[in-house]
């Protein structure tokens, strides 16, 4: 067979996004039950321990508990939980394992992909959707899809919703409607800032007056999604926070987050380039697919994309530089960018090779950079002894106290227990044995942040770790 006939069969293949979208979920089954030690250890231990207190504490689904909480029951005003639950129901029925959490990403956001290349095809044609598809495959959602982490589970939800909104229009099926009525709300619920994908769904309100009916059908349900997300986020979190002074969330004015913002504008720019779309190939495509977008005057992607941008510039002003400081905060964006990059890169659909060589070489380029958040570094290694050591020494009911930072959740998660997190206060004895009277039981001590020894009875030492008994 020569080349060109080659290359004719092998195209019907390739154009096939199910066949991406399975080399994607493959190639991330690869470590699949590491530890929550890779990127963002800190994020993933909070979702975490908030589902293992669900599994071994009380499984009382709006009191989500923090492990990080002293001597109080430690109800976290976080996101809606729907997250920590299914990884709790998941584990009571197959163990306490990692790929677990893992698996439930991936499978929830492989979904999303496959149902945004729906959307996306709905919008713009074939060649848009493969390529915007693969391009939000690649990007930081790519690591980020098997984390235990709500961002990509969140807009993964939304992206679904969105399409069944469309297809709610074609079909005037209520299976379509509560489809998209109870994903959209998960969604919002689960991360306030899968706002952003929202503008997708634009063209669910058709303009004609003969539409209005169905016009107000998606209104009310959107606006259903949106008002349980307000109440959840705008009412239950700040009474959470009063009542039980476990805030996960730090909002600021929009003055104060433009300022974040402006002081740390390098960080701010590394989360557009390189971190989002993670490939420089991609990001290019994006360039060149803004500039033709406004050349060519294509309102219906432009207006998409420009609406994404203004609901994004207002998550960006309430966390100033939360955001400019966390990767995983532009994540919401990337199907928009995505979107964008994809119309570039089909610049080039008249000519097949091309097109495809460019998705494959851009797809090789990011997975190259997502590589190493796939392995634990030998450095983090050490806390996975902590639960052999608390198992021995540490009743499953006793608190500790560990010193790997204030309100840091990894040393304690990994111990297996609840307690207080701490920089240096265990040095402070007459503190110490205040907090004993209230269910302080033992001192977990990473050496490297404290090396002096500390006048409680040591009942386990090595290099790494060391476990102290408090005395009343």
């Amino acid at each position: 067979m020569d080349l060109k006939n080659y290359i004719k069969n092998f195209i019907p293949i390739i154009t096939d996004i199910r066949l991406w979208l399975f080399v994607f979920f493959v190639i991330r089954l690869e470590t699949i039950n590491i530890p929550p030690l890779d990127e963002h250890a800190w994020r993933q231990c909070i979702t975490l321990g908030v589902a293992k207190n669900y599994l071994e504490v009380d499984a009382t689904f709006y009191e989500p508990k923090t492990v990080i909480c002293d001597s109080r029951e430690g109800i976290l005003a976080q996101e809606f939980p729907i997250l920590n639950y299914l990884i709790f129901i998941l584990w009571k029925i197959f163990g306490l394992h990692n790929w677990i959490f893992r698996l439930l990403v991936l499978t929830v956001s492989t979904a999303g992909l496959f149902y945004y290349y729906h959307l996306i095809k709905r919008l713009f044609n074939h060649n848009v959707s493969q390529a915007a598809t693969i391009v939000f495959s690649v990007s930081v959602a790519f690591m980020y899809a098997r984390k235990a982490m709500p961002d990509v589970f969140a807009i993964s939800l939304c992206i679904i919703a969105i399409e069944f909104g469309y297809r709610y229009l074609e079909s005037k099926k209520i299976k379509d409607l509560l489809i998209f009525i109870v994903l959209l709300t998960l969604g919002l619920l689960s991360k306030m800032p899968a706002a952003v994908v929202i503008p997708l769904g634009l063209h669910l309100i058709q303009w004609q007056w003969v539409h209005r009916r169905i016009n107000m059908i998606i209104f009310l349900s959107g606006s259903f999604a949106v008002c349980c997300m307000a109440t959840w986020y705008y009412i239950w979190v700040p009474w959470a926070v009063e009542k039980y002074q476990f805030p996960l969330f730090y909002p600021t004015s929009f003055s104060e987050g433009y300022q974040q913002l402006l002081a740390m504008r390098i960080d701010l720019q590394h989360r557009f380039y390189p971190i989002a779309l993670t490939s420089t190939l991609s990001f290019i495509g994006f360039v060149i697919g803004l500039v033709a977008a406004i050349y060519r005057k294509e309102i219906k992607l432009l207006s998409i994309f420009c609406l994404s941008i203004l609901v994004l510039i207002f998550f960006m002003l309430k966390t100033g530089g939360t955001f400019a400081g966390h990767v995983y905060y532009i994540i919401p964006f990337v199907p928009a960018m995505s979107m964008v990059a994809g119309y570039g890169i089909s610049l080039t659909e008249k000519y097949p090779l091309v097109f495809y060589l460019l998705l494959i070489s851009l797809s090789t380029e990011a997975i190259i950079k997502h590589k190493p958040d796939f392995f634990v570094h030998e450095r983090e290694r050490k806390y996975l002894r902590l639960a052999k050591i608390t198992d021995k020494f540490v009743p499953n009911d006793h608190r500790i106290l560990v010193n790997e930072g204030n309100g840091q959740p990894r040393m304690m998660y990994f111990a297996n227990r609840r307690g207080w997190t701490v920089d240096d206060r265990m040095k402070d004895t007459a503190w110490v044995n205040s907090e004993s009277m209230v269910g302080l039981k033992y001192l977990l001590i990473d050496k490297i942040k404290c090396k002096d020894s500390i006048p409680y009875p040591t009942l386990y030492d090595d290099s790494d770790w060391r476990l102290y008994k408090v005395v009343k």
